[in-house]
Parts: C-alpha cells; sequence; structure tokens
C-alpha cells in the first residue's frame, strides 16, 4: 500500500516545489544561462524533495508493519500520508499562484 502511495505524493511534493527553486535558480544565476540549463538545475533541485517524500512514505509503511499496535501503526500511517500530501498541495498551490501572478 504504502509503495502504491508513495508516488503520487512524491509527484505532489515535485510539482509543489517547482516554484522555490525556480525563484532560487534564477536569483543565483540571473539570466546569463540558457533554458535548457535552468531547467536541468532546476530539475536536479527537485529531485531533492521528490525523493525524501518518497523514502517517508515508504517509511510510515514500514514503521506501520512493524508496530505491534496495529491500530497506533494504521494511525500513524494515516497520519503521516495525510500530511505529506496536505502541505504540498496548500504551500505549493500558494506558491504557484505567487509565481504566477508575480
Amino acid at each position: 500500500m504504502a509503495h502504491g502511495l508513495a508516488y503520487p505524493i512524491a509527484t505532489v511534493w515535485a510539482f509543489a516545489s517547482v516554484p522555490v527553486f525556480v525563484m532560487n535558480v534564477a536569483a543565483e544565476v540571473g539570466i546569463t544561462l540558457d533554458d535548457e540549463t535552468v531547467a536541468h538545475r532546476v530539475l536536479l533541485r527537485v529531485a531533492w524533495p521528490t525523493i525524501a517524500s518518497f523514502v517517508l512514505v515508504h517509511l510510515a509503511g514500514v514503521l506501520w508493519a512493524f508496530d505491534s499496535n496495529e491500530d497506533r501503526g494504521r494511525r500513524v500511517f494515516r497520519v503521516t500520508l495525510a500530511g505529506l500530501f496536505v502541505i504540498p498541495v496548500v504551500v505549493g498551490g500558494v506558491s504557484w499562484i505567487w509565481l504566477m501572478t508575480r
């Protein structure tokens, strides 16, 4: 279950982190690089929150699997997944609106 849910959550984190890293790369290099190089640098940075969220979902699943109290393990798993989904949706949505209206 955790593996199947890790993909959409990692995707949400990838999309949500793009505006932050676009501004980060733009502030770092300005307009001195071509679009392909800027996109490459942004995507390299986007990989980190994507991979981290992917690993955290799997970790939550492993903790649920090995928890002696199944109800507590399931509750922790659900809360972790809810947090890992809601945070990038809200923060990412706000950051995309900010970036597009800038």
